[in-house]
């Protein structure tokens, strides 16, 4: 993306998690947090010169972790800085930033939710038939779940596009933002799915 939007001059994305609950009918619930993974250089528009340097175009976490310039988040609690950042802290950087443009937290999380169920619509077929021809005799439609995390960038006008869906999304926590976000993930799947 040539004009991402950017906070304190990086680039980010934001990596939301869905759950998928069931095929047919589908069945999806969207995560009101996530994380937030930004790059670790300033963003220049690409040009011949910068094109390799992949902590400024690039904003995945496996990569920019290693950057002399990464700041770790150290405290849950303090979810606002660092190159791993809270979701929701990031959404409320940008109302704050965009108000006087309308764009507000809800809003974001509507333009999300619908690229979230467009793009399972988009392969329900498929997942239905996939799960008939293994699961015919589940007639409740709720013998199987999964939680993907579905990464999502903004440009410059603050809309979202989907960048990609990970059906293995890494549960690993290297901080105690990860642990904290992706913890509540867990539960509320297993909350969702009525166990106990």
């Amino acid at each position: 993306m040539h004009k991402p939007y950017l906070i304190d001059g990086l680039k980010f994305d934001m990596r939301i998690y869905v759950l998928v609950y069931g095929v047919d009918p589908l069945r999806v619930f969207v995560f009101r947090e996530g994380l937030a993974r930004f790059a670790t250089e300033e963003y220049v528009g690409p040009y011949r010169n910068n094109l390799d340097n992949l902590y400024m175009h690039l904003t995945n976490y496996a990569i920019n972790k290693n950057s002399e310039n990464f700041e770790a988040n150290e405290d849950s609690g303090d979810d606002d800085v660092g190159h791993k950042r809270s979701v929701s802290s990031v959404l409320k950087i940008i109302e704050d930033n965009e108000k006087k443009n309308g764009i507000t937290m809800a809003k974001l999380w509507a333009q999300i939710d619908d690229i979230a169920v467009k793009t399972l619509i988009s392969a329900q077929p498929q997942l239905c038939h996939s799960f008939r021809s293994l699961q015919p005799d589940d007639l409740e439609n709720s013998m199987c779940f999964e939680v993907l995390g579905i990464d999502i960038f903004l440009d410059e006008k603050v809309k979202p596009w989907l960048i990609e869906v990970n059906s293995l999304a890494s549960f690993a926590t290297d901080s105690p933002l990860d642990k904290k976000i992706k913890y509540d993930v867990i539960y509320e799947t297993i909350a969702m799915l009525n166990l106990n």
